[in-house]
C-alpha cells in the first residue's frame, strides 16, 4: 500500500506532495525552490515539473511573478503537521564578535530540527555569542545549524577559522578578494590576505531564535 502525505482537496496526490514540499522549502530557506530542485526532489523531468507548477497556479496555490521566467510565489499554503524531527549534535559556542579558539564540545546534547533540512551531508549546531551579526537578528543564545563543508558561495553566512580562531561572518568572495563582513550596521569588513591561515568550517543553513530551540539528547 502506498503511504505518504494525504491528498489535499482539489489536488492530485503528486500536486499535493509538490505543494507541501514547496511550502516546507520556503519555511526552511525563505525562498522558493527552483524547477531543478523540485525535479530532483521527486526524480521527475523538467516538463513534468512545469506541468505540476502550472496546475498549482491554475488552482490558486501559486501565482506567477510578472517579468520573472518560471518565477512563482505562494498564494495558498498547505501546512504539513507531520514534521519529522532530527537530532543535530550541539558542538559548543561560536562568537559573532571577536574570534576565539575553535571549540568542539559534544556531551550528548542536541538541537531538534526538521529532518528535511539536514539531508545529504554532515550537520551540527552551535550556540551564538556576541553582537557582530545583530543586523540580521542573530543574538547571543540563538542557535545556528551548520552544514560541514569547505567551500561556500559569495554572500553566505559561514563558520570559519582564521589564524587558529573561529567565528561567524558573511563571506565576501570574488576571484580577486576574500573578506568577511560583520552584520552589525557598521559596514565592518575583515580582509583575508595571503599570510592568513583561513578555512571554512561550514555554512549556516538555519538560524533558530532562543525561544524556538528544542533541545534533546543523543
Amino acid at each position: 500500500m502506498k503511504t505518504g502525505r494525504p491528498k489535499i482537496e482539489g489536488l492530485t496526490m503528486r500536486q499535493s506532495e509538490t505543494m507541501q514540499e514547496i511550502c516546507r522549502y520556503f519555511d526552511l530557506y525563505d525562498s522558493m525552490p527552483s524547477m531543478q530542485e523540485i525535479g530532483d526532489r521527486f526524480n521527475i523531468t523538467a516538463p513534468s515539473v512545469y506541468l505540476l507548477v502550472r496546475a498549482l497556479s491554475e488552482k490558486g496555490y501559486l501565482r506567477k511573478i510578472e517579468g520573472g521566467r518560471n518565477s512563482y510565489e505562494i498564494v495558498r499554503r498547505i501546512n504539513d503537521n507531520a514534521i519529522v524531527l532530527e537530532d543535530v549534535p550541539l558542538r559548543g559556542t561560536i562568537p559573532c564578535g571577536q574570534p576565539i579558539e575553535p571549540m568542539d564540545v559534544y556531551q550528548g546534547e542536541t538541537v531538534k530540527v526538521d529532518k528535511a533540512l539536514v539531508q545529504g551531508g554532515e550537520y551540527f549546531a552551535l550556540t551564538l555569542s556576541g553582537t557582530s551579526m545583530c543586523a540580521m537578528d542573530y543574538e547571543s543564545g540563538d542557535v545556528v545549524i551548520i552544514r560541514h563543508q569547505a567551500m561556500a558561495q559569495n554572500g553566505e553566512i559561514v563558520a570559519f577559522c582564521l589564524n587558529g580562531e573561529a567565528t561567524l561572518k558573511r563571506l565576501i568572495y570574488t576571484p580577486e578578494r576574500i573578506a568577511l563582513k560583520w552584520e552589525n550596521g557598521k559596514r565592518q569588513v575583515t580582509e583575508i590576505n595571503s599570510m592568513d591561515h583561513f578555512f571554512i568550517i561550514g555554512k549556516v543553513v538555519k538560524h533558530i531564535k532562543k525561544k524556538d530551540i528544542i533541545y534533546g539528547t543523543k
